[in-house]
């Protein structure tokens, strides 16, 4: 074993063994988390995965670099393990980009009965490629050669991750999907460090890009979630107060910056649900949730309608924000209608025993109110002035 082998083995241990680091630091995280949505389970299958991914590799180019008996055993053993491990981690990330694709998207995504068949017949050529040596083979001098199926099982290995990619593309520019556009360009995005992983390891055996792609993709998908637990209301999924705040504070500053005033003016809206108490004590506090889940979703397909100028979030208990720049009072009130009208059509859609209402106030901000609050109370009276109207 020559001195050159033992440097890149080295240094391939090296950068799996910090790979390994990070994900497991991500893992144990997670773990300690109470949360055990199916969602949380894809992660924690995921990072198991890619941990055994690691340590696998590490065995790899040992036997790779003669460090570990070079024989055609160990050669064939290593890359067998190797390309398990490869198909397991491109599924389990599958799995979880299309769970949250179709938490996005509202609706279920095709069966998986034909990946999970797909997934274990690759599996099973895979662990019978000692005896049959249909997807690669190994010479005297232990070096790997593609074999019948080896070019198919990799695009298959990759198709998957390719058909959530552009899924993920598609479902962004979809006009109902507006509000979660960059997730969805994000889930799109996440694959693309572990094909480019992939080709530098294709170009370059002793390059660990793969390990490095695929702990650049879990890492992406882990910052993109824990910003998504701190910018977005967690019943409802649209955003926080927090970020509902920061919309006005950022648009108000720019306002009274302004020496000349636009056309268009910042409108605050503030939605409460009319009797909402009596829903909590008649069906439960469950069915309650549920019906701030249905006004959330109804208030999503008005604002919609203006995506690139409102922003929608949840304000407190059964209380909703919308910011967005309208021409005059006139345009507010049928913006107002339409949220109504929203808000019915979506109670019937998902056949509520009762119908569930809601109270609009809405309020121009002017050089004279100086800051949110302000804005906000003046809203806030307005909606409170139409509840006593109604007898809400």
């Amino acid at each position: 074993m020559n001195t050159v082998a033992q440097t890149t083995a080295f240094f391939y241990t090296l950068t799996d063994a910090f790979c390994f680091v990070i994900i497991a630091i991500l893992l144990y995280t997670t773990l300690i988390d109470a949360d055990r949505n199916r969602n949380r389970w894809y992660q924690i299958n995921l990072m198991i995965m890619l941990l055994v991914f690691c340590l696998i590799d590490i065995v790899w180019i040992f036997v790779y670099e003669g460090i570990l008996p070079r024989t055609h055993a160990t050669r064939m053993i290593s890359n067998v393990f190797l390309y398990c491990c490869i198909n397991a981690c491109s599924f389990c990330m599958f799995l979880l980009l299309n769970l949250n694709l179709e938490i996005v998207s509202k609706h279920r995504i095709p069966s998986m009965i034909v990946p999970y068949v797909v997934f274990w017949i690759i599996m099973a050529i895979i662990i019978t490629n000692p005896w049959t040596n249909i997807l690669f083979s190994i010479d005297r001098e232990g070096i790997l050669h593609p074999e019948l199926l080896y070019v198919p099982c990799m695009c298959v290995i990759i198709g998957d991750l390719i058909l959530s990619t552009i899924r993920g593309l598609i479902m962004a520019f979809r006009p109902e999907n507006e509000p979660s556009k960059g997730f969805c360009i994000t889930i799109a995005l996440y694959a693309i460090p572990v094909f480019s992983g992939g080709y530098i390891h294709l170009v370059n055996y002793e390059i660990p890009s793969v390990s490095i792609g695929l702990t650049i993709s879990i890492l992406l998908f882990y910052v993109m979630q824990m910003r998504d637990q701190v910018s977005l209301d967690a019943l409802t999924g649209i955003n926080n107060r927090k970020q509902g705040e920061k919309f006005f504070f950022k648009h108000i500053q720019n306002i009274n910056s302004q020496e000349t005033h636009s056309s268009t003016g910042l409108y605050l809206f503030i939605a409460d649900v009319n009797k909402f108490k009596s829903i909590n004590d008649t069906y439960g506090h469950a069915e309650g949730d549920n019906a701030l889940i249905v006004v959330a979703d109804a208030l999503r397909d008005a604002c919609t309608f203006y995506a690139d100028k409102c922003m929608l979030c949840r304000f407190g208990g059964d209380e909703f924000v919308i910011g967005g720049m309208f021409i005059d009072d006139k345009s507010a009130e049928w913006f107002c209608e339409m949220i109504k009208d929203c808000v019915e059509k979506k109670c019937t859609q998902k056949n509520l025993t009762y119908m569930v209402t809601v109270s609009i106030g809405f309020e121009r901000y002017k050089p004279e109110y100086r800051n949110f609050k302000t804005l906000l109370a003046a809203a806030d009276k307005k909606m409170y002035e139409e509840k006593r109207n109604g007898d809400s």
